[in-house]
């Protein structure tokens, strides 16, 4: 025999009562069964809501009585016709004018006593008891109703009864030793002993099913709901949550109490005592495996891995009571403990300070004044002289349990989970794990569960792993960077298990987004025009508020408002990978604050293409610095511009022809004077200087200009290139007077003794930088242990594809720290 139990969405419908019906018939081919049923989907909420204003003296509770009838007579109307209906409809009748009656005097009294509540809340199961298996009997399946008050034994608590299992096994032994045909049981109430009605609790079906198994010792406990059974989380929050086939009776109940709604926590206990298997099906999809809870699971089926599932409760207040009257005092836990269970006020999770000065409970928000109130009244003496501080309550939190039976003895649970928080930014405000260690509790910001529940879901369960990208610019470097990804975004998934998922694209105009990933081969059609959250501003706004873990913030603008946001970014515990040089070589001030905040947050900030495009110079500068290596001077070339112009300058030729050739080829800006300045050249001295530790600002550093100071203003583009050849004689002269000394001119920088400074330089020909060809960077890197053969490094050093091949490769580096 099985006790198959149906919830209220599974009977939601006519049509979902017929395929409970197939269900119930399939399952009679195999032996006996005892349905238990919940009330039809939305029923007990309406019940409770018309009670609650028919008490406030709201005269509306009749329209809901009215869609309660409606619902009923309508579902009948469906399935049954003829004489059958009519017996149908004057048994639906006869409820519901019970049920008017007994709200209609609540309104009346202007009172709603427990008692009455609980009397009201019994019509949903009723009812629906008595269509199940009327229709059961249409299907020509033997059937009868029975009212679980006559099986069931609780106290007088009405809303939320204890049951007293032995009268209970007593009766439902008597009346359900022998039976004919399908018995179909209310679920969630019960009686008191002197026969009032009783109810037990939200989600007390569950419980009637497991009592009525236990007492009559039944094979299995087959409980049917609208999903497939325990995932490892809520499928509705993390994306990634996986079914579990088997899972142990306390994982089932420490699952439930924390959160899961899949099963009441009290179901488990009366199986568990008396070693009955509980299966959660989908009454939606009969043929999907579901969940097998039972003491030992099978051998082929063991679990490897230390975590089971996670669960949360998205709404719980702390509330801490502490004080230096509290050290060493004994009695003071059991007497706040005894003082709400008299209130009957449920705490949810308990953690105490070994220094014993303080407790912290969470429970409830519905009941956390109350709870305040209380406790405040019960320890009136010790607030009175401040060996107690007033009570203080938190809100706005919620509570995630990481479950498993495999976290016992399994050493460094604890310091993966919180290292994956830490990453991520979630700042974890109160923790407790019992000695059987197969739960951790920790309590945090309720804007945090989602992003909380999918990082530590990752970093226990998958394989693979997911960072999140937010690109901001368009241009080319982001066109270039968008393409390389979508090229090897499978292979990342195949080789390094990791997925890099582009969720945001926006410039001035346009934006797209898509948490589950933009499609970036199609990205551009995606685009549309920003109605609202315009700016950088707005951007950033709508990322902070998406809260995803592993965010990481792709800069391929050259904004300086985009650049002043990444302290706030990073603060965020947002990592940045920028190609946009305007934070590094910006103002001292804005450079210490992207610093400061990087060291404050556990985001990561990476911008080795602001100096060398894909070029490694950044990091081994860093590489240097760590290790301990003294640097003693910096040279370089880091204009691929001015390098093709002066490598072209050693093979013979003018001027001011090769920068008209370089400007053909797209070499330079539009107005070759926005290379020719050396500017962004200094920029990027200035990042190498500042990456030493020294002090500096943009005009600290020294920067000859090649634009001759009658060439610079509003002159036309086309008018400076004709003047250009005004200079072509001083650059043979200079050529020639290198020649003759054994050596060539460049446009090169140098870093010594905290002086950066850049212009035109005569280097001997065996200098590395006197062999550069066609638009080659290079930096040499002379050092206490690269003295006499210094440190090289040399390659193109601009271009969107090279620039966006680098900026990949820091999203990959901060992928690797955040996974």
């Amino acid at each position: 025999m099985k006790i198959y139990k149906f919830g209220g969405t599974s009977l939601g419908t006519a049509g979902r009562i017929k395929k409970v019906a197939d269900i119930i018939a399939g399952a009679l081919d195999e032996g006996k069964i005892i349905v238990v049923v919940s009330a039809i989907h939305r029923v007990t909420d309406l019940l409770l809501e018309s009670a609650t204003k028919a008490c406030s003296g709201d005269s509306s509770y009749r329209t809901i009585l009215d869609e309660l009838d409606h619902l009923h007579f309508s579902i009948a109307g469906e399935l049954f016709s003829g004489v059958s209906l009519d017996d149908v409809s004057e048994a639906i009748r006869t409820e519901l004018s019970s049920l008017t009656n007994i709200v209609q005097g609540i309104f009346l009294l202007k009172e709603l006593s427990e008692k009455s509540l609980a009397l009201v809340l019994s019509f949903g199961e009723r009812l629906s008891a008595r269509i199940v298996s009327r229709y059961l009997q249409e299907r020509l399946i033997a059937s009868f109703l029975l009212d679980a008050c006559d099986l069931i034994v609780t106290d007088a608590n009405y809303a939320d009864a204890r049951v007293d299992m032995y009268a209970s096994e007593l009766q439902i032994r008597k009346r359900l030793a022998v039976f004919d045909g399908v018995p179909v049981v209310t679920g969630f109430i019960a009686a008191a002993p002197d026969g009032s009605v009783t109810t037990l609790g939200r989600g007390g079906s569950d419980y009637t099913a497991s009592i009525l198994g236990a007492a009559l010792n039944v094979l299995e406990i087959w409980i049917w709901t609208d999903v497939d059974g325990f995932f490892s989380a809520d499928p509705k929050r993390v994306r990634d949550a996986q079914i579990l086939p088997y899972i142990s009776y306390s994982e089932a109940m420490e699952l439930s109490h924390a959160g899961a709604r899949v099963l009441h926590p009290l179901a488990v206990q009366p199986a568990m005592k008396a070693g009955i298997p509980v299966l959660i099906k989908n009454s939606f999809n009969p043929a999907a495996q579901g969940t097998r809870i039972e003491r030992v699971r099978p051998l082929e089926q063991n679990q490897p891995l230390p975590v089971t599932g996670l669960t949360s409760i998205n709404s719980v207040v702390l509330l801490n009571m502490s004080g230096s009257g509290m050290v060493g005092v004994p009695g003071i836990a059991s007497r706040l403990f005894s003082c709400l269970a008299r209130h009957r006020i449920n705490v949810i999770f308990i953690s105490q300070a070994s220094s014993e000065q303080s407790i912290t409970l969470a429970i409830n928000p519905v009941q956390a004044a109350k709870a305040k109130t209380t406790l405040e009244e019960e320890f009136v003496g010790e607030i009175g002289s401040r060996q107690i501080e007033p009570l203080v309550i938190r809100r706005n939190l919620a509570m995630i349990a990481v479950v498993g039976n495999n976290m016992s003895g399994h050493p460094g649970v604890s310091a993966q989970l919180f290292e994956t928080l830490g990453k991520n930014g979630i700042n974890v405000i109160a923790v407790a794990q019992g000695a059987n260690e197969m739960n951790i509790s920790l309590v945090i910001d309720s804007h945090d569960e989602d992003k909380a529940l999918n990082c530590i879901h990752e970093s226990f369960f998958l394989s693979q792993r997911k960072v999140h990208l937010f690109i901001t610019g368009t241009g080319t470097i982001a066109k270039s960077l968008i393409a390389q990804i979508n090229a090897h975004r499978l292979n990342l998934q195949k080789d390094n298990d990791l997925d890099v998922v582009v969720c945001g694209i926006a410039n001035t105009g346009k934006i797209a987004l898509d948490d589950n990933g933009i499609n970036l081969q199609h990205w551009q059609e995606a685009l549309v025009p920003r109605v609202d959250h315009h700016g950088i501003g707005g951007y950033l706004q709508l990322i902070r508020g998406k809260n995803l873990h592993n965010t990481i913030f792709v800069d391929c603008t050259a904004s300086s408002k985009v650049a002043e946001l990444y302290p706030e970014l990073l603060l965020a515990n947002i990592s940045v990978v920028t190609a946009n040089k305007l934070g590094m070589a910006g103002s001292w001030p804005l450079y210490r604050s992207i610093m400061d905040a990087q060291r404050k947050s556990n985001a990561r900030f990476l911008y080795e293409t602001n100096v060398g495009a894909g070029l490694p110079i950044i990091n081994t500068l860093n590489d240097l610095k760590n290790s301990g290596d003294k640097i003693i001077s910096i040279e370089g070339v880091l204009s691929g511009t001015l390098s093709f112009i002066f490598n072209e300058l050693r093979k013979g030729g003018r001027f001011s022809d090769i920068v008209r050739r370089a400007k053909e080829a797209g070499y330079t800006e539009p107005d070759p004077r926005d290379d020719l300045s050396g500017a962004d050249f200094a920029r990027k001295f200035l990042i190498l200087g500042r990456e030493l530790g020294y002090t500096l600002e943009y005009g600290d550093v020294v920067c000859e200009s090649l634009v001759p100071p009658e060439y610079r203003g509003e002159m036309p583009v086309a008018e400076f290139l004709d003047c250009l050849s005004s200079v072509d004689e001083w650059y043979a002269h200079e050529t020639e007077k290198a020649t003759a000394a054994g050596m060539t001119i460049a446009y090169a920088g140098e870093i010594r003794d905290g002086k950066a400074s850049i212009g035109v330089k005569r280097v001997s020909l065996g200098s590395p930088i006197a062999g550069l060809s066609g638009s080659e960077n290079m930096v040499v890197f002379t050092t206490e242990r690269y003295r006499l053969t210094p440190l090289v490094v040399r390659g193109p050093g601009a271009g969107g594809e090279v620039t966006a091949g680098g900026v990949f490769a820091d999203i990959l580096r901060i992928a690797s720290y955040l996974v």
